[in-house]
């Protein structure tokens, strides 16, 4: 009998103390699931699912756990009997512990990378309100973006742009053979809509990523297939409605994600309109006509007519659409091993090549026409990644993606019946292998890459009024071209103490380029044929002095490599008009083009205050052998050619001496009174080209530029108030290449700029939330250096948000 009733006591105290438990991690403000929140208990680690629930069964109650998220505030909480316990965690302002997975590919903390990355995460893309990636890199305030027209936006990272910095989505690279080192639209493939965040890392990014990261790589990764962990179906939406008011435009987004132990699948479509964009009317007094759009080409009865602008302020000729599709589908073969098929796809309307047609000659318009065809790109991509370690690796991600890239350019000159129109055609095939192995205090990861690019470039002049077709010269090699990549990689990082990190890495290059000239009617070529082989060997290293908690010391060393492309070595032809009663330049091929290499070191410096402030200060210094510039050519014994019905300068792609680019950032960050958060960031960059002429301002070199941003947060309503600014670009600091755009400027340069901005976001419930927006509050007429078209006047921005999660 007492046996019995021993026995009835031990069960009642297991009941009590071994009580089923669960918590649901909730986000504070939006009341939406948090994934990846871990508590720990008795040295076991309790990770939150896609629904933001923690199984905690097992667990002694009453006890105490803390609860855990790197973007997030740390919260203690209390177990007791109930079922369930629901924690809401604040959003920090601050990333001291957020991790990254874009300078080695896998995830690691920030605070252990010597190299600056910033991140925009899904709660601000949220915020922004942006409906182009490239509005979304603006508005952060990290990297400063160049308009030609408004599809479109060239980012620019420490004074490299285009084919120095490299794109990526999902691991898979987006540079491919053709782009090119003027300005570059191609992040408006990118749907802002289906991302989840976008990681920016500075510095040459080339051991991990090869060739074209001299500047830094922007990672953009999109939504994720979420598994349910239970029997029942996990289903979850996203949708919004948005009107933007500057370009009288609106954007429509939906997303459906189903998922089931096994299998998994997410499902967006996006669809943009934009009107023409009416910049601001407030001009300084010394530039009252600035970016003022005075006319327009229409065409009536066959004949182009030089029209009247009525409203100078819109800039006609800037309208477009576009649609984006993102479908990914997962499967979970075990708890190791996860297989991913990804597809995307985007398509835009005709953009118009806004500056051009804004120009002018003897008075008329130069162009009735100029715009690019529709700015197509589509990827489909297998992800395996297996997590089961072995004696070789305890980490394994492999991709294999196919991109295919159409791009067109189509102009024709006032009055003239003869559209000329030229196709591009780009193939991408892409393998990636990357494993990571720890060994007690080393973390080693390395890998291999392949790349294979297929170029086809075709044109004809149309006759428009009898429809007939004539033969034109091609933008790149009509007889086709190729680039073939190979690579392979090792990289480690030793935590020598908890305030040491020594880190480096190291990577061997090769590439071939094969370029056919078929058709040399328009221009006797030397040659019928350009081919290269080129090989290199990358390095960085970096550590991480930590000698109190409080202040963090980073210094660091890499080396950059960026082979020639088919854009840089064969493209034929392309016409570049300086200004509106100038010869133009005309750009011809160059098959002795060498590699550019960068060498780049950088010191920065962070103190933190508690979990309450953090400064930060960053110099940096690169110097680029062989960079690759636009310089005067000769042709033929010639320097000058007739093109287009023009007199023109004849320029090539060629290795200078040298370049020098350095500069400085800095930022403060912080949380005070609960409520609010402050952020503000500076930029600067200067940079130098010596060639033989002597020494010059080097291009794309950015004036400083910055953000600041004061957050106030309570409850369920949301408001910041942040101001963006530009310093001058004068005229003594513009390179000559015709890169800067100075045709588009003052005759002083580029002028200083400041705007205020105010954000507002009020979340109904955890389905339904509103924002409203007025960019450019003060209506200030303003052009980003470098740019063709004029910024947004004042932009009413109103969206309406319905998400639902079962």
């Amino acid at each position: 009998m007492l046996k019995i009733v021993a026995a009835m006591v031990v069960t009642v105290c297991v009941s009590a103390f071994a009580h089923s438990q669960k918590i649901q991690v909730l986000d504070n403000y939006t009341n939406q699931p948090i994934v990846g929140a871990v508590a720990v208990q008795n040295q076991k680690t309790y990770t939150s699912n896609a629904a933001g629930l923690m199984d905690l069964t097992g667990i002694t109650v009453p006890s105490e756990v803390i609860v855990r998220h790197p973007n997030y505030a740390s919260m203690t909480i209390q177990i007791s009997n109930r079922e369930l316990t629901v924690v809401s965690l604040f959003e920090k302002n601050m990333d001291l512990d957020e991790v990254t997975v874009s300078s080695s590919r896998f995830l690691e903390k920030k605070s252990d990378v010597p190299k600056r990355i910033e991140s925009i995460r899904s709660s601000d893309l949220q915020q922004m309100n942006q409906t182009s990636s490239a509005d979304v890199l603006a508005s952060s305030g990290a990297v400063f973006v160049q308009k030609s027209q408004l599809g479109g936006g060239s980012p620019v990272i420490r004074g490299f742009e285009t084919n120095k910095v490299l794109l990526v989505v999902d691991g898979v690279p987006l540079n491919n053979a053709i782009y090119r080192g003027g300005h570059l639209q191609n992040v408006l493939t990118i749907d802002p809509a289906s991302l989840e965040s976008v990681e920016i890392v500075y510095g040459p990014g080339s051991v991990v990523y090869g060739s074209d990261a001299l500047g830094g790589v922007m990672h953009f990764h999109t939504m994720k297939p979420l598994f349910s962990e239970t029997d029942t179906l996990l289903i979850k939406t996203n949708s919004y409605a948005r009107y933007f008011s500057a370009a009288n435009g609106y954007s429509g987004h939906t997303s459906l994600n189903l998922g089931w132990k096994r299998w998994s699948s997410v499902t967006g479509f996006t669809y943009s309109h934009f009107g023409d964009l009416t910049q601001g009317k407030v001009r300084t007094g010394k530039y009252p006509d600035f970016g003022e759009r005075t006319f327009y080409v229409e065409r009536i009865n066959d004949t182009d007519s030089m029209m009247v602008n009525p409203n100078k302020n819109k800039q006609v000729g800037s309208a477009y659409s576009q649609y984006d599709i993102l479908q990914k589908i997962a499967f979970k073969q075990n708890n190791f091993v996860v297989h991913t098929l990804n597809i995307q796809l985007s398509n835009s309307s005709d953009i118009d090549r806004y500056d051009r047609l804004t120009q002018t000659k003897n008075g008329l318009p130069r162009f009735s026409e100029w715009y690019y065809g529709p700015q197509f790109r589509s990827l489909i991509s297998y992800d395996l990644s297996i997590t089961k370690k072995s004696k070789l690796y305890d980490q394994v991600k492999a991709n294999v993606s196919q991109q295919w890239i159409k791009e067109s350019r189509h102009d024709r000159a006032y009055k003239s019946d003869f559209l000329n129109r030229r196709t591009e055609k780009v193939m991408v095939s892409t393998f990636l292998l990357d494993l990571e192995k720890k060994a007690r205090k080393h973390e080693i990861r390395y890998g291999l890459f392949a790349k294979y690019d297929r170029v086809q470039s075709n044109a004809e002049k149309q006759n428009i009024v009898v429809d007939t077709s004539g033969s034109l010269d091609t933008r790149y090699p009509d007889g086709g071209s190729s680039m073939l990549t190979g690579a392979l990689y090792l990289t480690d990082a030793i935590e020598i103490s908890d305030k040491v990190i020594l880190s480096g890495g190291i990577r061997a290059n090769y590439v071939m380029l094969n370029a056919k000239f078929n058709d040399r009617t328009f221009y006797p070529f030397p040659y019928s044929e350009a081919k290269q082989n080129n090989s290199a060997v990358n390095g960085n290293i970096g550590i991480i002095l930590q000698p109190v908690k409080s202040i963090r010391i980073s210094l660091s060393g890499s080396t950059g490599f960026r082979a020639p492309n088919i854009d840089d070595l064969a493209k034929v032809f392309e016409s570049v008009v300086e200004t509106s009663n100038t010869t133009g330049k005309l750009v011809i091929p160059n098959t002795n083009l060498k590699p550019e290499t960068v060498y780049t070191g950088e010191l920065g410096v962070s103190y933190r205050y508690k979990d309450q402030v953090q400064v930060s200060a960053l110099g940096y210094y690169s110097r680029i052998e062989n960079v690759i510039a636009v310089l005067p050519f000769t042709l033929n014994g010639s320097d000058t050619a007739f093109y287009n019905e023009n007199y023109v300068d004849i320029y090539a792609a060629q290795n200078a001496n040298y370049g020098i680019i350095y500069g400085a950032e800095g930022s403060v960050k912080a949380q005070f009174l609960k409520y609010w958060s402050l952020s503000s960031s500076i930029n600067y960059t200067y940079g130098r080209l010596y060639s033989e002429d002597g020494e010059k301002p080097l291009d794309h070199i950015p004036p400083l530029y910055g953000k600041t941003s004061l957050q106030f947060t309570w409850k369920k309503f949301r408001a910041e108030f942040f101001s963006q600014y530009s310093a001058w670009k004068r005229l003594a600091d513009y390179s000559d290449s015709g890169e800067d755009n100075l045709a588009y400027a003052t005759a002083d340069g580029m002028p200083s700029w400041v705007t205020y901005n105010l954000r507002i976001g009020y979340q109904f419930s955890s389905k339904l939330s509103a924002q409203v927006a007025c960019e450019n509050i003060l209506d200030q007429n303003y052009r980003t250096f470098s740019s063709n078209i004029s910024a947004p006047g004042r932009n009413f921005i109103v969206t309406l948000r319905l998400n639902t999660f079962k």
